[in-house]
């Protein structure tokens, strides 16, 4: 899923997830300091919940990532014969004497354009020049996805009228395709707050670039998690994997299990460290459904979460407050990041909110 804004590329992986070299440890870097997102975390490691869960029940929700090779949100999902190119998109004349089998099986920029009454198509268009059958197959819009369903309620169906009368149906995934692409192209990367840097390299050479040298901090992830999920219900996005492809997605759940309580002070552990902790934590991420689904997949086998598991050990000082840390497992996510949820619609999709059940 790749993202046009720098470093928010990617979205669903299933190959394996490759380290940074295993001497990337000690004290964060500036990159890498839990400021980037917040002042005001708490760094005491007794006060930090060793498994939580986000709280809010209608968010984090399960969504395609809209791939560019299929036609991204150009894409006919809900067809008995799926197409993302060469649309043929009914004329005025034509949506009109179209049924609401119809009018379900067009693509979600199809029926956002009948919805605005534009029938000539300025929001699928537009798609058509960022899509082409040549792209990867990872490449879409996770970008978008995830912080998408971080700020917003899971979309429910709706059938809205347009200026001239016609009534357009349109599907939770309907929905989440636009919200996604709202946030992956028209909300500004501004209010990105981003906490590591990604690896541009390919995941075979992760030991050969600078870029893939100075990356998240054991000791900062786990103070980002477990303040963000566990001591305030809320998630945060991710890029899970190592490499070159980055893959956005956001935590649901934790659980850590201490693996060794009083471990000496590393070599090169950060300055002021009295003691280290080893924990394993198994992190829950949402991930894609296998189909697109024209009603909400909260609470259904449909919304799918998958486990990450990471090792790694924690540096603490006098006062037991995390102070850095050192990765023991080759898995480990690459950059962390948040953006706020937009303070209003603006442009092509203006018009959004009224489809939301925010």
């Amino acid at each position: 899923m790749k993202s046009y804004l720098a470093v928010l590329l990617g979205f669903y992986s299933v190959s394996t997830a490759f380290a940074a070299p295993l001497e990337i440890h000690k004290p964060w870097q500036n990159i890498s300091d839990p400021l980037i997102m917040s002042a005001s975390f708490v760094r005491k490691l007794s006060y930090l919940p060793l498994m939580a869960t986000v709280r809010d029940d209608k968010k984090y929700w399960s969504s395609d990532y809209w791939p560019l090779k299929k036609g991204n949100i150009n894409y006919r999902w809900n067809s008995s014969r799926p197409q993302g190119f060469n649309l043929k998109s009914p004329t005025k004349f034509e949506a009109e004497r179209m049924n609401y089998g119809e009018l379900s099986e067009l693509a979600p920029s199809e029926k956002y354009d009948l919805f605005t009454g534009r029938y000539d198509y300025p929001l699928r268009k537009k798609v058509e020049t960022q899509v082409s059958p040549d792209r990867e197959i990872w490449e879409g819009i996770c970008h978008g996805w995830a912080p998408a369903m971080v700020n917003h309620n899971e979309p429910t169906p709706k059938v809205v009228m347009n200026p001239h009368g016609i009534e357009v149906p349109f599907g939770s995934a309907d929905i989440k395709a636009l919200l996604s692409y709202y946030y992956a192209f028209d909300h500004p990367a501004s209010a990105n707050h981003q906490l590591g840097r990604r690896c541009y390299n390919e995941w075979w050479r992760w030991w050969d670039r600078e870029d893939c040298k100075d990356d998240m901090n054991a000791g900062a992830f786990h103070i980002v998690l477990s303040n963000r999920v566990g001591l305030l219900g809320m998630s945060f996005m991710a890029d899970i994997e190592h490499g070159k492809e980055v893959w956005n997605h956001v935590p649901y759940s934790y659980k850590s299990t201490v693996v060794n309580s009083d471990l000496p002070p590393a070599r090169d552990a950060a300055a002021g460290t009295v003691k280290g902790i080893q924990l394993r934590t198994e992190v829950s991420y949402v991930f894609s459904p296998e189909k697109n689904s024209w009603e909400p997949v909260l609470g259904t086998s449909g919304q799918v979460l998958k486990k990450r598991v990471y090792e790694y050990i924690l540096d603490l000082d006098a006062d037991d407050n995390i102070i850095g840390g050192d990765w023991v497992s080759k898995a480990r996510p690459d950059f962390l990041w948040l953006i706020k949820k937009t303070p209003a619609f603006e442009g092509t999709l203006s018009r959004l909110p009224e489809l939301l059940d925010d």
